[in-house]
């Protein structure tokens, strides 16, 4: 396998990539000429970066059998929200939870 360098931006879309395609982690790094150990490595070390700030990652998904979703995700925890929700009432609801 050749080393590639990859940015922190392009491990985080191929985890993200990872976390939706359903496949085995070495089934996915092997399609990508990724090391699976390295791999998990570098989403552990992601992790714990995302997670020390205190912020959520969100995301906007839209596939053509449902409608736009607001799916935000903190540790194991995913929650799935329309995106007619209103960003100041998911505001409060992480403020509320975070307390």
């Amino acid at each position: 396998m050749s080393r590639a360098y990859r940015s922190k931006a392009q491990w985080q879309a191929l985890i993200d990539e990872f976390e939706q395609s359903g496949l085995s982690r070495k089934a996915f790094c092997e399609v990508r000429g990724i090391n699976p150990d390295y791999f998990s490595q570098r989403r552990r070390q992601l992790q714990q970066e995302t997670e020390g700030t205190g912020f959520a990652r969100v995301a906007a998904e839209s596939s053509p059998a449902s409608t736009a979703a607001m799916q935000v995700r903190v540790g194991d925890a995913q929650l799935v929200l329309p995106m007619s929700v209103s960003p100041r009432w998911v505001a409060e609801l992480v403020k509320a939870l975070s307390v």
